[in-house]
């Protein structure tokens, strides 16, 4: 059981978006010039420090960019990169393409995590489990850094490996992802 606080939230913004056919992560988004801003705001009204995580910092806002320290690009990679960074304990992480999910639902996310105090506390959609929507403890570090070694990337081995609670939300709307640019118009207008 952990007994640090949880003052820290980071926006992943360091996927290739291949599907997007451009960088999602500086899509516009509502009145915000892209996502990641929208994201970085949404994070900035509950956590006392937000970073953007990615491989450059490419945002055009001011903002604390964690670079990647390794060459791969994965979720994983990022993880490991944060908390060998950061002096932090925990961390709460939201996909930069995940911009519908409601400040009430992270609050949620945050008073079950300092209630049960797990490993791994992620968000599960009716779609399944959303890795990128949850908190992470440091302690999870030496699996990942497992993980890597043997270039394994998937976050379902590490969710596997470790305590990993999920927290179970029935809208399926706050968990749509924007890969193609026809989930990006959908959501956008």
């Amino acid at each position: 059981m952990h007994t640090d606080p949880l003052h820290t939230a980071v926006v992943f913004a360091g996927g290739k978006s291949s599907r997007m056919g451009r960088d999602k992560a500086l899509l516009p988004f509502g009145d915000f010039n892209s996502m990641a801003e929208f994201q970085y705001r949404k994070l900035q009204a509950l956590f006392s420090t937000v970073y953007l995580s990615s491989k450059t910092d490419k945002f055009g806002f001011e903002a604390p960019v964690v670079m990647d320290r390794y060459s791969e690009s994965s979720p994983m990679v990022a993880l490991a990169s944060l908390f060998e960074t950061l002096g932090t304990e925990t961390l709460f992480v939201l996909s930069v393409d995940m911009p519908m999910i409601h400040k009430e639902e992270i609050a949620l996310l945050c008073r079950t995590y300092l209630q049960q105090r797990p490993d791994i506390l992620i968000a599960q959609s009716p779609r399944g489990p959303e890795p990128l929507c949850g908190i992470y403890h440091r302690s999870v570090l030496p699996q990942i850094h497992a993980l890597l070694k043997q270039k394994k990337h998937r976050m379902r081995l590490l969710l596997d490996s470790v305590s990993t609670e999920m927290l179970f939300f029935d809208n399926v709307n706050s968990f749509a992802n924007i890969n193609t640019p026809e989930e990006y118009h959908a959501i956008h207008t």
